[in-house]
């Protein structure tokens, strides 16, 4: 299956890309980032666009970075109906749990006769966040909204610590399913190289502390 991976720069969809790609069947062409309409930063974690661009070059598989514009949907499927004419017959998603999202991107995968794939439906949060630390990714906090947790939380490495400390807080999902947190993932088994970076300053909008990497 030829495939093109939804893309934030996280750990979900690098968990989902990683399954995928464990079947020896599957190959995934494109990664496929949503970003702000001045292409300055990835759409969902406020991630700069060119770290996403480096990210890419390290795992080597090829990047397209498309303004959301007044139609995320539209964009969307623009960027669908190119790749379809590469061959591409399906896409991966690291959604886990929210259903009304799924109904969504099963809708505009059928509308473009793809298939919408998700390898980490239904898995217990937890589960999936000690298996992306046990695989050997490396990734860190870049955003975490404030009505859920502390600007203390940004910048923390996801690693066996922190999977203790954030399954201990009541209404918070391990896995961030409902935006808790954002991360970036930045070394692992599917990277050729490590990104590097530094932190940088923090920021706050929409209801949630940011932290730059420069």
């Amino acid at each position: 299956m030829k495939a093109f991976t939804s893309w934030s720069g996280g750990k979900d969809c690098i968990l989902a890309l990683h399954r995928f790609i464990k079947n020896k069947g599957n190959t995934v062409s494109y990664l496929v980032n949503m970003c702000e309409n001045d292409m300055g930063y990835s759409r969902s974690h406020g991630i700069k666009s060119s770290f996403i661009k480096e990210q890419a070059n390290c795992i080597e598989i090829p990047v397209i970075q498309e303004k959301a514009g007044s139609s995320y949907e539209t964009g969307f499927k623009n960027i669908i109906s190119k790749l379809k004419n590469e061959g591409v017959t399906a896409g991966v998603f690291g959604d886990i749990y929210l259903q009304e999202h799924r109904i969504w991107i099963e809708r505009v995968c059928s509308d473009m006769n793809i298939e919408a794939v998700f390898p980490l439906w239904g898995n217990n949060t937890k589960d999936l966040l000690k298996e992306f630390i046990d695989e050997g990714f490396k990734a860190l906090t870049v955003s975490v909204r404030c009505d859920k947790l502390s600007k203390d939380w940004l910048g923390l490495q996801l690693n066996d610590e922190f999977l203790a400390r954030v399954s201990q807080i009541e209404n918070i999902d391990p896995c961030a399913e409902n935006g808790e947190y954002h991360s970036f993932v930045y070394d692992g088994p599917i990277f050729k190289k490590a990104v590097p970076y530094t932190k940088g300053k923090i920021s706050t909008r929409d209801n949630h502390y940011f932290l730059e990497l420069n």
